[in-house]
């Protein structure tokens, strides 16, 4: 297998998250969406809040935000902070922020510049959309921080991500990317850190009903054992939702 969980400097230690998981489920239990079907659940909610509880960015762009959950956590967790929020279908959203600016205009069409300090900026990417694309249109901006939702394995899910970019496997769906081993040269080029999280809890089973095993589904070791996750019924309940969340920094 090609493809590793992290590259470049890794800066994110996992040391003290057993420390901060209750402290994030009693947000969590305040949650204004309590059914988020097809969108954010603790699996991953878990790791936006870990990550920009610990980066504290001035500007967050959110691009992807079907009812709003994300977008409340954001402004839970960084009260201080400007959020943009993009979706092209803001019919959809449940949670309304009267304080983020919200657009329906692709992250790409947007000239950032007149909004924000793309240097303090950091961008969550929920969207769906080709992940190495985003990347080159992040770097041709001056972005430099994101972190990516949609992070699908090989043969699974509907979009080229970054977990494919590393495997080198290309995508076939809605659009063609054949198997290629320049977009992850590149990639890794220009990265300074990617970094894989853990699933909180790894299930037997995946999302897709087949076996969790590391042959098919390159996967760190979880966070929770199986004697520690029966205090967390929720995680329990959502693990199957992780879609191998990941963070990146691009080189300056």
């Amino acid at each position: 297998m090609k493809e590793q969980l992290n590259y470049g400097t890794q800066i994110w230690e996992f040391e003290d998250v057993d420390k901060l998981i209750e402290e994030f489920l009693d947000l969590y239990e305040k949650r204004p969406i309590q059914n988020n079907k097809g969108g954010m659940l603790s699996a991953h909610l878990f790791w936006v809040w870990y990550v920009i509880k610990k980066l504290k960015p001035k500007n967050i762009i959110e691009s992807g935000i079907f009812k709003g959950q994300g977008t409340w956590l954001f402004r839970q967790t960084c009260p201080e902070a400007k959020i943009f929020s993009i979706d092209p279908a803001l019919e959809q959203r449940q949670y309304v922020d009267k304080t983020v600016t919200y657009f329906t205009d692709d992250f790409s069409f947007i000239d950032w510049k007149q909004y924000l300090d793309v240097k303090e900026t950091f961008i969550f990417f929920d969207d769906h959309q080709n992940a190495y694309n985003r990347l080159m249109q992040m770097k041709w901006m001056g972005f430099s921080q994101a972190m990516f939702e949609d992070n699908y394995p090989e043969n699974r899910g509907d979009c080229y991500s970054l977990k494919k970019v590393f495997a080198e496997c290309g995508f076939q769906g809605n659009y063609i990317v054949p198997p290629n081993t320049a977009h992850a040269n590149y990639v890794k080029k220009n990265i300074e850190t990617y970094t894989t999280f853990p699933p909180l809890y790894r299930s037997e089973k995946t999302r897709w009903g087949d076996e969790w095993d590391n042959d098919t589904y390159l996967t760190a070791d979880s966070i929770l054992s199986r004697e520690k996750i029966e205090k967390y019924s929720v995680i329990q309940e959502e693990a199957k939702s992780y879609t191998w969340i990941c963070y990146i920094k691009l080189k300056e």
